[in-house]
């Protein structure tokens, strides 16, 4: 495979969508926000700095994808080079689909 080539097994819908997250460990539920999202994962900004391999909870709630709450338990798999103004953005990888859209769809 050529270098830069995709390799995404899924199609990513651009959101701008409010989440909340909690570290696996913790007990402290945070506001993010997604950058996109597709069957096999997300894209998170926080304003915590958070290092891959984290196990994060979500709970999303995007209008785009019509009015769908979705429950996740997802891992950091990468850091988005592209920080923006005191917010991190996440690459992460769903592990388990508790409810939404995608629960049918691996």
């Amino acid at each position: 495979m050529p270098d830069g080539a995709e390799k995404r097994r899924f199609a990513r819908t651009e959101v701008n969508a409010a989440v909340q997250y909690r570290i696996a460990d913790g007990e402290t539920a945070r506001d993010g926000w997604l950058g996109n999202i597709s069957a096999g994962g997300v894209l998170l900004w926080t304003e915590d700095e958070l290092p891959v391999g984290t196990t994060l909870y979500l709970r999303i709630s995007a209008e785009e994808l019509g009015d769908t709450e979705m429950e996740v338990t997802a891992t950091i798999v990468r850091l988005d080079p592209a920080r923006q103004s005191g917010w991190f953005g996440y690459g992460c990888r769903f592990d388990a689909i508790y409810s939404g859209p995608f629960v049918d769809a691996g």
